[in-house]
């Protein structure tokens, strides 16, 4: 499921790439170091980047930095935001296809198999219209041989190798791959004010960075999250502070609303075959039907 730190996560991502839109080797848009981060800064820490400062020796004292200040990009939620969003019924989708590591051939009444299973992956034989079989298994051999001694007990002759399945049907044998996916459902939607702040040395430094983060946040109203729920990220507004300038401290808060879903996982199988029961004049007779998969 989506979570908070996924948005957070998002928006300090998108403040990296806009800081440093070649990459964190190169220069950033300022021209000098930036910090980014989760979370709220660490007030002394915060001092010693602004002013071009570190600890170093024992006792740890302030040394000058090499490249001078830091400027730094916090990213945190603001409490008592959450407001009411419409909530959709979504339907159930899949976030991950099945997997599958075999490849298989069928000629006559032999199955053919090459490579090997994968987690959760299976194997379906239906044999003249009337008997299903079934098996997974953690490797070839062993998922064959599984299945010859399910069938044996309508066709005893059916054997199997390491790559090969012997099922004398007497007029239809069709075979389907099936794998484990996973779906998902969302269940719940909610908006989030989150605060993209800008601590800077100068005026200067804070407009550079603040306007590459902004622009580049906005330029992706509809995002991707890792459950692969969708996210709309609207701008709400912006804090500029400089009360802090006899600290050497300029502040901008860009602030945005998130609203992000709650997704449900769960585990889906691919369908090889189906069941039905058809009922004629009161006596009930059994039909095997094939399902697409």
């Amino acid at each position: 499921m989506a979570d908070l730190s996924d948005v957070t996560a998002y928006l300090a991502q998108a403040a990296a790439s806009a800081v440093y839109p070649n990459g964190i080797g190169s220069p950033s848009v300022a021209a000098m170091d930036c910090r980014i981060y989760e979370g709220w800064p660490i007030p002394d820490q915060l001092d010693l980047d602004l002013a071009g400062k570190m600890l170093s020796g024992e006792p740890a004292a302030p040394v000058v930095r090499p490249n001078g200040p830091v400027a730094n990009v916090s990213v945190f939620p603001m409490q008592g935001t959450g407001v009411q969003v419409y909530q959709i019924l979504d339907e159930t989708y899949t976030i991950v296809e099945p997997s599958y590591g075999m490849t298989f051939s069928l000629a006559g009444n032999v199955v053919t198999v090459t490579g090997e299973p994968k987690a959760g992956e299976y194997l379906t034989v239906i044999a003249d219209d009337a008997h299903v079989y079934s098996q997974t298994g953690g490797d070839t051999a062993s998922l064959l041989a599984a299945l010859a001694a399910q069938a044996q007990a309508d066709y005893p002759a059916a054997a199997s190798d390491a790559t090969t399945l012997t099922i004398p049907a007497q007029f239809a044998l069709l075979v389907r791959q099936g794998g484990k996916a996973t779906l998902g459902k969302v269940t719940h939607r909610q908006r989030q004010s989150v605060m993209v702040t800008v601590w800077a040395p100068t005026p200067q430094v804070r407009t550079q960075l603040a306007s590459a983060i902004d622009n580049l946040i906005k330029a992706s109203i509809k995002v991707t999250m890792p459950d692969t729920s969708q996210a709309i990220v609207c701008y709400n507004r912006t804090n500029v502070m400089d009360e802090y300038q006899a600290a050497t401290i300029y502040r901008r808060d860009l602030i945005y609303d998130v609203e992000y879903a709650t997704v449900e996982q769960f585990p889906g199988y691919v369908i090889t075959s189906t069941q039905t029961s058809i009922v004629r004049g009161g006596t009930p007779t059994s039909a095997i039907a094939t399902a697409i998969a």
